[in-house]
């Protein structure tokens, strides 16, 4: 075998071998989505949105409290998580460029991305739950925030890097400030990324259940108050999917396929926006 023949053969060898490891992932993404989309959609209806949770037993009801809880803790978890991401990566970026501490700051986000989300919700436990002597909504929405952080901050700082530094150096010219230099020419440059960035941290934290477990836990009733234990969609799925009943399955089932749409809305719209931004060749 020659040396030409050698190489054909190991690169058919590779490509194959990474021909079948994507089509062995994506049949059982595929997989996963059908049956979430055909067990879900029997059980979509009005009732599940306008209606509160049934006794247990008794058929009918809905989770309205659930999905309006979900958004609650979901709002004010943006609300915490996106100024705080948004200024990290700003100051990684910009301030602390090449120092010693942006790096060590940014290989800690790199770590905090990938903690699993049950040790952030136990963190949370500790500082916001045990001290106060019962589970609230805000120690939930603290806990998702605490997953979006650091997902702000390296999606915030890639992008500002991104930006040339001749055009701040064009702005300082003019007789900007750093700060106006960043709001007016950096951000603006950055800000279908960033905007991306942020999508995906919500998108992501939407879907977390391990977390609220601990914090927010659950609330069969319809409940706004922070203070309190708040309903969520993710925990309600986990606590019908295991209870005894199938009118319980199948409101699972719907639910779940609504997080599912929700994510898939939230991630269509990041790329629609790269798409307005960039181009059609910057997505693909």
């Amino acid at each position: 075998m020659t040396h030409y023949t050698k190489r054909r053969v190991e690169n058919l060898v590779a490509i194959s071998l990474c021909t079948l490891s994507a089509g062995i992932g994506l049949f059982w993404l595929f997989f996963i989505l059908v049956d979430v989309v055909i067990e879900g959609v029997g059980a979509l209806n009005l009732s599940l949105f306008l209606e509160d949770p049934a006794p247990a037993g008794i058929e009918g009801g809905g989770l309205r409290n659930a999905f309006l809880g979900q958004l609650l803790l979901t709002f004010f978890a943006a609300l915490f998580g996106v100024p705080l991401g948004l200024l990290g990566g700003t100051f990684l970026a910009e301030y602390g460029r090449g120092s010693r501490i942006a790096r060590i700051i940014s290989l800690l986000s790199d770590i905090m991305t990938s903690v699993p989300s049950i040790v952030v919700g136990t963190f949370a436990y500790a500082i916001l739950v045990k001290p106060f002597g019962h589970f609230n909504g805000w120690a939930g929405s603290f806990a998702l925030a605490l997953i979006m952080i650091p997902i702000i901050v390296r999606t915030t700082e890639e992008m500002l890097k991104l930006v040339p530094w001749e055009l701040r150096e064009a702005a300082f010219a003019l007789g900007a400030p750093y700060y106006r230099v960043i709001l007016s020419v950096v951000y603006r440059g950055a800000s279908a990324g960033i905007l991306t960035g942020i999508l995906l941290s919500v998108a992501r934290v939407a879907g977390e259940t391990a977390p609220l477990l601990f914090t927010s836990f659950n609330n069969t009733f319809f409940s706004v108050n922070m203070n309190e234990p708040v309903p969520s969609l993710t925990v309600t799925v986990f606590q019908y999917a295991m209870g005894p009943y199938e009118s319980w399955h199948a409101q699972a089932w719907a639910a779940s396929l609504v997080i599912t749409v929700f994510i898939l809305v939230v991630t269509l719209l990041g790329r629609f926006i790269i798409f307005r931004r960039y181009g059609r060749w910057k997505i693909l």
